[in-house]
């Protein structure tokens, strides 16, 4: 059934209250930069993963660590594993598959192998800061809208992710799912709020809820929309 006029209303004013850190890190100067909201960062660290400058390309992947890991308290430590084991080959092979579109599978940026980005979660990132527009991010923290009794009633259903699991494995099932998520993104913000959420800004709206303990909600809203 459509969502109700209380349940489209919850989910953008989901919105307005996600509180995700608008922060990147400066490398080179070695700082944090403090933004002024999620534009900030997003045009931030784009400029540099798409630029022609190798280090810059680096330190934009660093950043995309930098601010999935920001309410992390190892942070560092993967930042520091990272910095320390991408090799030049790594980043150039990235710039070439990002540099056109449209942009690449998850599955042929984990061939790369770059350091600390093995998962759905963090290169579904890269993805979402490269076109927002079109993409937006998969995480544990959105795969709670599963429903796991068996009954399948929204595109997060069919993800390939067991309890015994550290991440979601990048695999063409998950790879299925996360397109079809991105796309169910855009598809709520046609629908209900005449395209005026960005796939990454639906997504967003999702995970609002869930930092917020309504998950429960979340969910129904998913499998209703």
């Amino acid at each position: 059934m459509p969502l109700t006029q209380s349940q489209s209303t919850m989910l953008a004013s989901a919105f307005k209250s996600y509180s995700f850190p608008a922060v990147t890190f400066n490398f080179s100067k070695n700082c944090q930069i403090q933004h002024s909201n999620m534009l900030g960062v997003e045009t931030h660290i784009k400029s540099l993963l798409i630029s022609r400058n190798p280090a810059d390309v680096k330190h934009g992947l660093a950043n995309v660590l930098y601010w999935g890991y920001a309410q992390i308290g190892y942070r560092e430590i993967r930042i520091n594993k990272f910095l320390a084991n991408i090799t030049p080959r790594q980043i150039q092979d990235f710039s070439n598959l990002t540099s056109n579109q449209p942009l690449p599978a998850m599955s042929q940026i984990k061939k790369l192998g770059l350091p600390e980005f093995s998962g759905v979660s963090f290169i579904s990132k890269i993805l979402m800061f490269l076109d927002p527009s079109s993409y937006c991010t998969l995480d544990q923290q959105i795969a709670k809208m599963r429903n796991l009794d068996g009954i399948q009633r929204n595109v997060l259903d069919n993800l390939s992710f067991s309890p015994n699991e550290t991440q979601i494995r990048v695999s063409g099932q998950n790879q299925k799912v996360y397109d079809a998520w991105r796309h169910k993104c855009l598809d709520i913000s046609l629908q209900y709020y005449s395209g005026s959420f960005r796939s990454a800004d639906m997504e967003r709206c999702f995970f609002s809820m869930i930092q917020q303990g309504n998950t429960i909600d979340a969910r129904d809203i998913l499998n209703n929309a």
